[in-house]
C-alpha cells in the first residue's frame, strides 16, 4: 500500500472516552483501530480492537468490534489496555465514531506513545508458525521438567540458547527436546551453531559476541532480529527475513554486508564507539530506522547523505559532539528524531527542520540549552509529541565530559545536592585509583578505596530518603566498573609481589556487595 493512501490528517484533536481511532499498522500494510476507555490530566487509557484490514472500518461497525486478544507465547487471551501520556491524538489517525465502551478502563502496562501497529505484528508472527511449534511451546512454556544433555540437567522450558547449553551441545544434537527457545545468545560461531538454529522453530534472534570468522553466512537462517559484536568480520551475509540489525565492537572499514536476500525496510543500529559511519554495503534494504550510539563526533552531513531514506532518527553520545547538525533538514522524511547528549550545535541549526514535512515527534535530553530552547518556542503544539528536557549551559560538557553519573543532573527522582556529592565521590574516588596505582599499592589498599567509595552512597542514600533505587544501584556499580578499567587495570600494582594476581572486577563488586547498606 502505497505512503499516500495513509491516513489523513487531523489537527490537534483531544482524545475522549469510547471514540474510536483507526491508524496504519505500517509493518503489517493493514489498518488497526483502538478505542479510548479513559482520559484524566495526566494520562490515557486505550484498547486495541479486532480489526486488522486493508482498508479503514466504517462506523456503521464500532458496535460490532470486539476486543484484541494477545495469544502468544505465554499470553493466553488477553486484551491490550495501556496508559500512555496524555497527548492529543496523532495526526495520522482517523477518527472512525464513538460507541459504549468495550471494557472497563483499567490498564496493565504503560507506554509513552500511541500504537502503531506492534501487537498486531508480533500477534500475526506467532500465528505464521507451524501450529504444532505453538501447542509445544504453550505445553511446556510454564513446565518443571528436565533434559539431560551428555549429563548435564537443563529446564525444558529454557527461552534462551546461552553458553552453558551450547557448549554442552554436539553437532550431532539438535535444540528439538527445547521447545520454548526464542533467542541465542552465544559467542563463537561455528558449524555447530549453523546447524543447531533451524531446530528451534521459534528462535528469531541471535546475539552473537566473538563470532571468530571473517565471513559470518547467516543467509539460510530464519532469523527476525540480529546483534552482533562484528570484530574481525569481514563479510556478514543477512537472512532474507532480517528487519533488526544491531552492530557493535570494532567495526571493520572494508566491512561488507550482503543483503541480497533482502527487501523491505530495516531497522539498523551502530554503536559508534569504535567504528566509523558508513553503510557497509547495504543496497537492497531500505533503513526506515537509525540508531546511532556511542557517538563521539558525528558529522551530520556524512549521515544524512549515507542513510537519507531515514524516516526515525535516534542519535546517542557518550557524550559527544555533532556537526553540520543542520544537514538533518536534507532527510526529507524524517518523522521521528530523538538526540541525548550530543552538543556541537545550537538554534540556527534547529531553523533547518522546518523544512520538515512529515515531522511528527521531536525528543531531545541533555542537549544545548539554546537549541532547546528553540525547539520548545517553535514546535510547540505542532507535533504528536514534544519532549525538551536537561538543557546544558556551554560550561556542563566540559564539567561531565568524564562523569559517567552525568545523567543525574536534573533527573526528578535525584536531588541535586546528591548528584553534585556524588560527582565529587566519583572524581575524588578516580584521584585516589590513579594515585595508587601509580605507587604499586597492593590488593588491600585498592579494596579500601572501594570499600569507601561505597560507603559514601550509603551516607549519602541516607541523607536523601533513600533515593537509590536498582536504576540508580547499577549507575554506581557501573561507574566503578569504568573506574576499574580506567585505573586499576592500567596499574601494574600486582608486579610488587610476584605471587599476587591482579584484583578481578567481580572481586571489586564482592567489596561493594558487602559495603553497601539498603540500596
Amino acid at each position: 500500500m502505497k505512503k499516500d493512501q495513509c491516513l489523513a490528517k487531523l489537527k490537534q484533536r483531544t482524545a475522549k472516552p469510547g471514540e474510536v481511532y483507526a491508524f496504519y499498522v505500517e509493518m503489517l500494510g493493514k489498518y488497526g483501530a483502538c478505542q479510548i476507555l479513559a482520559v484524566d490530566g495526566k494520562s490515557i487509557c486505550y484498547m486495541l480492537l479486532d480489526y486488522l484490514e486493508n482498508d479503514l472500518p466504517g462506523e456503521d461497525i464500532l458496535e460490532r468490534l470486539q476486543p484484541y486478544h494477545r495469544e502468544s507465547f505465554r499470553y493466553h487471551h488477553q486484551m491490550i489496555k495501556t496508559g500512555i501520556e496524555n497527548t492529543p491524538v496523532p495526526r495520522d489517525y482517523r477518527y472512525i465514531g464513538q460507541c459504549r465502551l468495550k471494557s472497563s478502563p483499567v490498564w496493565d502496562s504503560y507506554s509513552w506513545k500511541w500504537p502503531t501497529g506492534e501487537d498486531y505484528y508480533y500477534e500475526e508472527r506467532w500465528k505464521s508458525f507451524d501450529e504444532t511449534d505453538r501447542s509445544a511451546y504453550k505445553k511446556y512454556s510454564n513446565s518443571g521438567d528436565f533434559v539431560s544433555i551428555h549429563g548435564r540437567m537443563f529446564r525444558k522450558n529454557t527461552g534462551g540458547l546461552r553458553d552453558d547449553l551450547y557448549q554442552c551441545l554436539t553437532e550431532k544434537d539438535t535444540l528439538e527436546a527445547f521447545p520454548c527457545i526464542t533467542y541465542a545468545e552465544v559467542q563463537g560461531y561455528s558449524g555447530k551453531l549453523e546447524k543447531l538454529l533451524p531446530t528451534a522453530p521459534l528462535l528469531r534472534t541471535l546475539r552473537l559476541q566473538k563470532a571468530g570468522v571473517e565471513s559470518l553466512d547467516l543467509g539460510n537462517a530464519s532469523l527476525d532480529n540480529l546483534e552482533l559484536e562484528m570484530s574481525g568480520i569481514r563479510r556478514l551475509i543477512l537472512p532474507q527475513s532480517t528487519h533488526s540489525l544491531k552492530l557493535y565492537g570494532e567495526l571493520r572499514s572494508d566491512l561488507q554486508i550482503d543483503d541480497s536476500l533482502c527487501g523491505g525496510k530495516m531497522t539498523l543500529e551502530i554503536s559508534l564507539k569504535n567504528a566509523g559511519l558508513l553503510r557497509y554495503g547495504l543496497q537492497n534494504t531500505k533503513v526506515q530506522r537509525l540508531r546511532l550510539t556511542d557517538i563521539k563526533e558525528l558529522d551530520m552531513s556524512r549521515a544524512a547523505t549515507q542513510f537519507s531514506e531515514a524516516e526515525y532518527l535516534n542519535l546517542s553520545g557518550g557524550p559527544g559532539t555533532v556537526t553540520h547538525m543542520q544537514e538533518v533538514g536534507k532527510l526529507s522524511g524524517l518523522r521521528n528524531f530523538y538526540c541525548k547528549d550530543l552538543f556541537g550545535y545550537d538554534e540556527r541549526d534547529m531553523e533547518s527542520l522546518e523544512g520538515l514535512q512529515e515531522l511528527r515527534e521531536l525528543d531531545f535530553d541533555s542537549v544545548p540549552k539554546e537549541a532547546g530552547l528553540y525547539l520548545k518556542k517553535h514546535w510547540k503544539g505542532r507535533l504528536d509529541r514534544l519532549s525538551v528536557t536537561h538543557l546544558r549551559d556551554k560550561g556542563w560538557l566540559r564539567d561531565n565530559l568524564e562523569n559517567p553519573l552525568r545523567h543525574w543532573d536534573g533527573n526528578e527522582f535525584i536531588p541535586e545536592a546528591a548528584y553534585r556529592s556524588a560527582k565529587k565521590c566519583y572524581k575524588d574516588t578516580k584521584k585516589l585509583l590513579t594515585e595508587a596505582m601509580g605507587r604499586a599499592a597492593d590488593r588491600k589498599e585498592i579494596e579500601e578505596i572501594v570499600r569507601r567509595y561505597t560507603q559514601s552512597f550509603n551516607k549519602l542514600n541516607d541523607r536523601y530518603e533513600e533515593f537509590i533505587e536498582t536504576e540508580e544501584r547499577e549507575d554506581i556499580f557501573l561507574a566503578m566498573q569504568r573506574l576499574y578499567e580506567e585505573c586499576i587495570l592500567q596499574g601494574e600494582y600486582w608486579q610488587a609481589d610476584v605471587n599476587a594476581a591482579p584484583v578481578t572486577l567481580s572481586e571489586i563488586w564482592n567489596v561493594m556487595d558487602e559495603a553497601r547498606e539498603n540500596w
